[in-house]
Formats: C-alpha cells, structure tokens, sequence
C-alpha cells in the first residue's frame, strides 16, 4: 500500500528567551515572601494547577500514503475530557482533587454517586464540580469553590495543628487568564488575605 507510520505533530511549549532570570525572580519573590511573613513550615506554602483528563487517549500515530504532507488523525479535534485541580504542599502532602466537567446540571454531567470509586473519593474529600459551560475547563466560580472548600480548609487544619491562627500561607499557581484575572485577585485579597498568590511565570510550568 505504500503506507508509512507517520506522526501528527504540534509545536511544544516554549520557554521564554530570559527562562533563567524569569525563574530566579520566582524564586526570590518565594524566598522573600517566606523570610518576611515568617513561613517556617513547608505546610503552608501549596502549589497547584488544573490538568485535563481524556475518558480515551488517542494516538498521534496512524498510518498514511508515503510522503504525505498532511496526516489527520481521528481524535484529537474533539475531546471528551473533564479538567482536574491538583494542589500538594511544600511538605509533600497532596490535598484533596477539584473535578470539573463541563455543563450546567449535576445530575447529567456529574458522574454517579452509585460510580465505582466515588464513595471513596468523597471520604477523601474529592470535590465535583460543573463549570457551568460548555466546555470543563475551570472558571471564576469553580476557583472561587476551590479556594473555599479545599485550600482554606487545609491551611487551618494546620494553623490549628500548630496553633498559628495568624500564619499567612503561599499558593503558587500559574498565570492563566482566570487566575490572573482582576475579579479573582480582587476577591482573594477582600476575603483570604491572608493567602498570598504567587504566578509562576508564564511559560514555565
């Protein structure tokens, strides 16, 4: 058939030209931070960051005529995925998972309470979420339900273990247009003022 096995390809991620200095200043912004508001226990410093999770990964690879400039590959237009928000501590814990599926219903779009797994994903604290939209991927109003029901619980489970009600605490996450948006930071500096957000730079996740 004259077939060969080809590979459908997209540029990668690129790091900015400056990747060193952009990556020190994240580092110093960390390090000050922890050095002025007196961060003494990795507990309270937390990164995270949402990954998409494909119900079916497809293959980049398919064969075609030899020679072929353009190679379609069934899949990977259309994704049927959902989104998850993953946090873990400086300290090596990992908190509880935000999953977000895309639309507006619970009762469709959420998977069912009777689904293998979900019992013990809820004793886990597991938290599942619709965005609202059409697609999964996170808003204003799923960060906002992160912040309240994963991260905050989590810092004064410890401020508490450790009898530091006043501790200010870090969360690294990256710049993305809803993170970095004006009405989220907004709302984070009114009511949690005490977490500081820390942008990793864009590019360097």
């Amino acid at each position: 058939l004259n077939w060969s096995l080809r590979h459908a390809t997209r540029p990668g991620q690129k790091f900015p030209e400056n990747v060193a200095e952009v990556a020190r200043h994240f580092f110093l912004r960390n390090a000050v931070t922890i050095c002025d508001e007196s961060i003494d226990d990795p507990c309270f410093i937390v990164n995270s960051d949402q990954t998409q999770v494909l119900y079916a990964s497809g293959n980049k690879l398919t064969y075609a005529q030899r020679g072929s400039k353009q190679v379609s590959v069934v899949g990977t237009d259309e994704k049927r995925a959902f989104t998850v928000m993953v946090g873990v501590s400086a300290s090596g814990e990992m908190l509880p998972l935000q999953v977000i599926y895309g639309g507006s219903d619970p009762n469709r779009s959420l998977p069912s309470r009777k689904a293998r797994g979900m019992a013990e994903a809820k004793e886990l604290g597991f938290v599942f979420e619709v965005s609202g939209t059409r697609t999964y991927w996170s808003t204003l109003e799923t960060m906002q339900s992160y912040v309240e029901k994963i991260l905050v619980p989590y810092f004064n489970k410890h401020k508490k273990r450790l009898k530091c009600e006043w501790q200010k605490c870090i969360w690294n996450i990256d710049c993305w247009s809803v993170h970095h948006s004006e009405e989220f930071r907004m709302w984070m500096k009114a009511t949690y003022a005490w977490i500081i957000v820390i942008f990793v730079p864009g590019g360097c996740t």
